[in-house]
C-alpha cells in the first residue's frame, strides 16, 4: 500500500508540476507547446478535481504555484491549450537572461494573475496597504518619540535624573497592550476595521499630545499606558485585515512591506527631533522635545481622515466605492481558492473557546513572539542611542540620527525576508528565520562580550536591525496557518502580542534597566539576550514546522 500511495502521489506531482509549465509557457511567453499524447490529464474538469487533492496532499504548493494554476482554469488555459496541440511546434525555447532571472526573483504579482486580478490587487495595494503602512508609521513615530525626547533634554528638565523613568514608561505602555491586545482583535470581528482601527488612532494620538504638557514622570506612566491600551489595536488588527484580502503567496512581502513603515517612523522620528532642536528649541517658550509630541499628533490626524474614506473592511463587509460588484466578489474567490475563506459556521460564541484553546496555532506563536519580545530587540535602538549618549563624543542632533541606521538594516531584512519567502513558498518561513537569527546570535555574541572596539561595537548595534523581520514572518505564519477561522485568526494575532509584552515587563526590568544602560553588566543584560535570541532561532527554525508536522500526522 505505501508503495501504491508514493506512486500516486508521484504521479499527482508531474500532472501538477506538467500544468504549472503549460500556463507559464502560454502566459510568459506566448509560445506554442509541442505535442502530449494524452491529454486527459490536462483538461479543465480534471484539473478542477485534481486541485483541491494536490492542495490537501501537497501544502507546501499552496503558494503562488497553486493559486496560478486555479486561476488558469477560470480564464482561457484549455482554450490556448487545445489550439497549440493542434499545431506543434519546433520553436526552440529563450534562453533565460540574468534580468529575465531578476524579474521572476523581484515580482510583485504571482505567474499567472490576470489583469483584473492586477487591477484588484493594485487597488489594494493603493488603498488597504497605504493606509495600513501609514498607521504603523505613525504608531511607531509616537513609541520612538519618548526614547528621542528622554535623549534631547527631558530627563534633564524634568530632574529624573539616573533612576528608571524611561524603563517604567515602557513598562506601563506595555501594560496598555497586554489589555488591549486579544481584545482589539475580537473587536474587529464584529466592528468595521474602518470604525475600530481609525478610532483607535485618533484616540492614541490625542494621548500623545497630551504629553508635552507633563511634568512629572507619574503623568508620563498614565498616559503612556492609556496610549498603549489604543495602540495595540494597530498591528495584530492590521495584520488580520491584510490577510483578509491577500493570498498566502503574497502576504509575506506585504506583511513586509507594513512593519518597514514603523521603521521608517522611528527613523524619522529622530530625524524630526534633530531638526526641532535646531529649529523650534525655545520656540513658544517651550523645548524641542515638547514641540515632538505636537508634531505627532498633527501628522497622525490626516492618516486617521484617510483611513475613515478609504479603509476597505473585510471581503465580506466592504463597501469601498472603488471597487466594482465584480471585484468584491473576486476578492472572496481569491481567499476561497487560497483555502482561507471565512467559514459560516464557526461562530462567535462558546465554541469559539474550545476552538482556540485546543489550536496548536494558539500556543505556538504566543512561544515564539514571546521569545522574540525576551531579546529586547525591539529596545536595542533604545539602548544604542543611550549608549552614544554615554560616550559624551556625539552631539544631540548625532545621537539622535546615528541610530536611524538601524532601521535601515531593518528596512532591508523585512523587504528581502517577505520577498524570499514568497517565492520559496511558506514551509521556507523557518530556513529564513533560522539564517537572521545566526546573524541576531553574533551582534548579540558582541554586545555580551562589550569590552570590543568601537567600531565592532557600533556595527554590531546596527546589524541588529535585523531582528524586526521576525514580526511580519510570524504574521504571515499566522495567517496562513489559520485557514477559514477568522476568530482563531484573530484571537492568535492579539493574544501572542499581549503574551509577549507580559513577558517582557518584568525581565526588561530586571535584565535591561535604564539604570544601568548601555552596558547591564551587573543584571547581565546582554547574556541573557543572547539565550533568548538562540532559542528563538531554533524554535522558528526547526521547532514550528516540527509541531506542525506531529498535530497535522496525528489528524
Amino acid at each position: 500500500m505505501l508503495g501504491l500511495r508514493t506512486s500516486r502521489q508521484t504521479c499527482l506531482r508531474r500532472r501538477f508540476y506538467l500544468a504549472i509549465t503549460i500556463r507559464a509557457r502560454l502566459s510568459a511567453r506566448s509560445c506554442s507547446l509541442p505535442h502530449l499524447p494524452n491529454r486527459k490529464f490536462m483538461s479543465e474538469p480534471y484539473l478542477q478535481l485534481a486541485i483541491p487533492r494536490l492542495r490537501n496532499q501537497f501544502d507546501r504548493f499552496d503558494g503562488y504555484k497553486v493559486s496560478a494554476v486555479v486561476h488558469s482554469l477560470t480564464a482561457n488555459m484549455a482554450d490556448n491549450m487545445a489550439d497549440d496541440v493542434k499545431q506543434p511546434s519546433t520553436a526552440s525555447q529563450p534562453t533565460p537572461t540574468r534580468s529575465s532571472r531578476l524579474s521572476r526573483f523581484f515580482r510583485w504579482h504571482e505567474p499567472g494573475t490576470s489583469k483584473a486580478d492586477k487591477w484588484l490587487i493594485f487597488k489594494l495595494d493603493w488603498f488597504l496597504l497605504s493606509y495600513s503602512c501609514l498607521t504603523f508609521f505613525i504608531k511607531q513615530l509616537d513609541g520612538n518619540s519618548v526614547t528621542n525626547a528622554y535623549s534631547s533634554g527631558m530627563a534633564e528638565d524634568l530632574n529624573f535624573g539616573p533612576g528608571n523613568e524611561l524603563s517604567w514608561m515602557n513598562t506601563y505602555f506595555n501594560a496598555g497592550v497586554i489589555i488591549g491586545g486579544p481584545f482589539s482583535n475580537l473587536i474587529l470581528t464584529v466592528v468595521r476595521p474602518r470604525i475600530w482601527l481609525t478610532f483607535c488612532l485618533f484616540t492614541w494620538s490625542f494621548f500623545v499630545l497630551f504629553l508635552f504638557k507633563c511634568n512629572h514622570a507619574s503623568e508620563f506612566y498614565a498616559l503612556r499606558f492609556c496610549i498603549g491600551l489604543f495602540e495595540s489595536a494597530a498591528w495584530p488588527g492590521i495584520q488580520y485585515v491584510l490577510g483578509c484580502w491577500y493570498t498566502k503567496s503574497e502576504i509575506a512581502r506585504r506583511s513586509g512591506l507594513f512593519v518597514m513603515s514603523g521603521v521608517l517612523g522611528q527613523m524619522f522620528s529622530g530625524y524630526l527631533q534633530a531638526g526641532l532642536y535646531k529649529g523650534m528649541d525655545g520656540r513658544g517658550g517651550m523645548p524641542a522635545w515638547r514641540w515632538l509630541f505636537i508634531f505627532d499628533f498633527i501628522l497622525a490626524v490626516p492618516v486617521a481622515l484617510y483611513g475613515i474614506i478609504f479603509y476597505p473592511d473585510t471581503p465580506e463587509t466592504t463597501t469601498a466605492f472603488y471597487l466594482s460588484d465584480w471585484e468584491r466578489k473576486r476578492a472572496l474567490e481569491r481567499m476561497q481558492l487560497d483555502g482561507r475563506a471565512a467559514n459560516p459556521s464557526l461562530k462567535f460564541d462558546w465554541s469559539f473557546l474550545r476552538r482556540v484553546f485546543t489550536s496548536w496555532q494558539l500556543y505556538v506563536f504566543s512561544i515564539a513572539y514571546s521569545l522574540w519580545t525576551l531579546t529586547c530587540g525591539s529596545y536595542v535602538m533604545q539602548y544604542f542611542t543611550l549608549w552614544l549618549k554615554s560616550t559624551g563624543r556625539y552631539s544631540i542632533p548625532q545621537i539622535n540620527n546615528i541610530p536611524t541606521s538601524l532601521g535601515a538594516v531593518n528596512f532591508v531584512f523585512m523587504l528581502g525576508t517577505g520577498y524570499v519567502v514568497d517565492i520559496l513558498g511558506p514551509r521556507r518561513r523557518g530556513a529564513v528565520c533560522f539564517a537572521v537569527g545566526c546573524l541576531w546570535t553574533f551582534c548579540f555574541a558582541v554586545l555580551t562580550h562589550w569590552n570590543v572596539p568601537e567600531r565592532l561595537k557600533m556595527a554590531a548595534f546596527i546589524i541588529t536591525g535585523c531582528y524586526g523581520c521576525f514580526t511580519p514572518l510570524l504574521a504571515g505564519w499566522v495567517n496562513s496557518v489559520c485557514g477559514g477561522d477568522q476568530q482563531l485568526r484573530a484571537f492568535v494575532l492579539g493574544f501572542m502580542v499581549s503574551l509577549g509584552q507580559a513577558v517582557v515587563i518584568p525581565f526588561q526590568q530586571l535584565q535591561f534597566p535604564s539604570s544601568q544602560a548601555p552596558g547591564f553588566k551587573e543584571t547581565h543584560g546582554w547574556p541573557s539576550g543572547l539565550a533568548f535570541v538562540v532559542a528563538l532561532t531554533l524554535f522558528t527554525g526547526v521547532g514550528i514546522d516540527g509541531v506542525r508536522y506531529v498535530v497535522e500526522k496525528k489528524k
